[in-house]
């Protein structure tokens, strides 16, 4: 399998890494550098989640999200403050944490995480707003008519396969407001986003689902081909010729990787060229598909890098 096969693979189902955890277990800090030898012996990690410099915060985080702490109400002031800091990374963990300890499996999630998780879903960082969806927001118990709006538009922006299912899963007993919100999220602008994923939320298409087909999509649709030919530009050449016969004009494929290690990315533009690939590579021996996604912007960016690669 080629690099950007392999980075494909490892970005689809994966939540947010962070980076190597320190192996730190003990629940306080040592004092800064500079002071004074009658001063502190250690720190805190609660003060130091409030106080700390950004290297030690993150480094109290990694520790709780290792296990090593248990985590109460008296971590969640400096938790909390972490959550609203200029660092994206520091936002991302302290969502992640604040979800998994302060919302999930909670009868009474706290108001306060949760005004602030909502802050966070709507943050300029994906790994932030993932973190506070994926984490929190949608494992509260209780669905508010605004938080499934709000859910559903998460869902619509920002087309990550596990944060949609793990929607899906929240709002599942809440049928017949997720069908309202969609049949008025149509009616408004960007109405070809809320389509697109209107049948995995409703298990129905929507009325006058035949007008989207041929909009362009809110974002491009990606499908990697590995041909069982060992020959590239032939493979690329055939797979063309069979979707150019389907309907496709101009399909958009290119080839990634050397030798025989190479796939086909086909990207698709319009909803109806995207059901038609789909439906003609479904099954194909000759050309078995190896991942279909939305291109994300996020996603774009890796594999535009990997390709600059020599």
């Amino acid at each position: 399998m080629n690099r950007l096969s392999i980075l494909i693979v490892a970005t689809v189902g994966t939540v947010t890494a962070h980076g190597a955890p320190p192996t730190s277990a003990t629940p306080t800090l040592p004092p800064p550098t500079n002071a004074p030898a009658n001063g502190k012996t250690s720190i805190s990690i609660q003060e130091m989640l409030k106080t700390g410099p950004t290297q030690l915060k993150m480094h109290s985080l990694m520790m709780v999200l290792q296990g090593n702490i248990k985590v109460d109400d008296s971590y969640l002031p400096g938790l909390l403050i972490c959550a609203q800091d200029q660092d994206a990374l520091l936002r991302s963990t302290s969502a992640r944490i604040l979800g998994e300890n302060f919302i999930a499996n909670q009868e009474n999630p706290n108001q306060e995480v949760l005004e602030i998780l909502t802050q966070l879903a709507q943050d300029p960082s994906a790994d932030v707003r993932f973190n506070a969806a994926y984490y929190g927001l949608s494992q509260i118990g209780t669905i508010t008519p605004e938080l499934a709006e709000l859910l559903i538009d998460i869902a619509a922006n920002e087309r990550k396969p596990e944060l949609q299912d793990r929607i899906i899963i929240a709002l599942a007993n809440y049928q017949p407001q997720v069908i309202e919100i969609f049949d008025r999220k149509l009616s408004g602008n960007n109405s070809i986003a809320y389509f697109e994923i209107y049948e995995e939320f409703t298990g129905s298409e929507p009325e006058n689902a035949e007008k989207y087909l041929d909009m362009p999509s809110s974002r491009p649709h990606l499908i990697i081909v590995k041909p069982t030919g060992k020959d590239a530009s032939t493979a690329k050449s055939s797979l063309i010729a069979a979707l150019e016969k389907d309907g496709l004009k101009n399909p958009s494929v290119v080839i990634s990787g050397k030798g025989e290690n190479f796939v086909l990315m086909l990207t698709t533009y319009i909803t109806r060229d995207y059901q038609t690939a789909k439906a003609f590579l479904t099954g194909n021996e000759k050309f078995p598909i190896m991942q279909d996604m939305w291109l994300t912007p996020e996603l774009e960016i890796q594999i535009e890098a990997i390709r600059k690669t020599p």
